[in-house]
């Protein structure tokens, strides 16, 4: 299978066939982050930081998967990275303007809920917290089945768990609608249920 020559190649430190998958993929997906983006400057550096992301991360590729699936992914995951980044740039210069007036922006609560969400996944299990971070690293419920070697249905019921372990443990006074939505968008295929149809 060509795929799994590639990979090899690349996990093998092979500069050759590395610059060949560059090739063969730089296009789509330029267009993949310029549709989400709507910049030219933005897609360009994307596309960089994806394959960057691919390279120094070559030794954890599967070589049973097609090698497009794996690069969307570290897309996909790159994308969801930039978007945090902008919202905390967003966040410092709300916190700048707030010092000569009350602004009641929501998008202000963002930080202090993002360092909750991400804490408490110390405080779960371990099998639940590792479901929950392939999910955030953009694997399917089934390929995280896959790679733990148990049932798809059991990773759809620890990440309901882990959902709701995580939701009593965000202490914040600030509005819960943000930590809630990041749930709902990471994983609605499995979540719904359990919040109740908030999703």
């Amino acid at each position: 299978m060509m795929d799994k020559y590639l990979i090899e190649g690349i996990q093998e430190n092979n500069q050759t066939i590395f610059s060949t998958v560059f090739k063969q993929y730089h296009a789509k997906l330029y267009f993949y982050f310029l549709e989400k983006s709507g910049s030219s400057i933005t897609s360009s550096e994307l596309v960089q930081t994806t394959f960057i992301k691919c390279w120094n991360h070559r030794h954890g590729l599967n070589l049973e998967m097609a090698l497009s699936a794996q690069l969307f992914r570290i897309a996909k995951t790159t994308f969801i990275d930039h978007l945090r980044e902008k919202a905390r740039e967003r966040i410092v210069s709300i916190e700048v303007e707030s010092i000569n007036e009350d602004l009641t922006d929501p998008i202000a609560d963002i930080h202090p809920l993002l360092d909750e969400v991400e804490a408490s996944l110390n405080k779960i299990s371990p099998q639940r917290s590792t479901i929950v971070k392939f999910r955030l690293e953009g694997f399917s419920n089934q390929e995280i089945a896959d790679q733990l070697g148990i049932s798809k249905k059991t990773v759809e019921n620890q990440l309901n768990k882990a959902v709701k372990e995580i939701r009593s443990l965000v202490h914040s006074t600030a509005d819960l609608s943000f930590p809630l939505f990041l749930f709902c968008l990471l994983y609605t295929e499995t979540i719904t249920h359990s919040l109740g149809g908030a999703c």
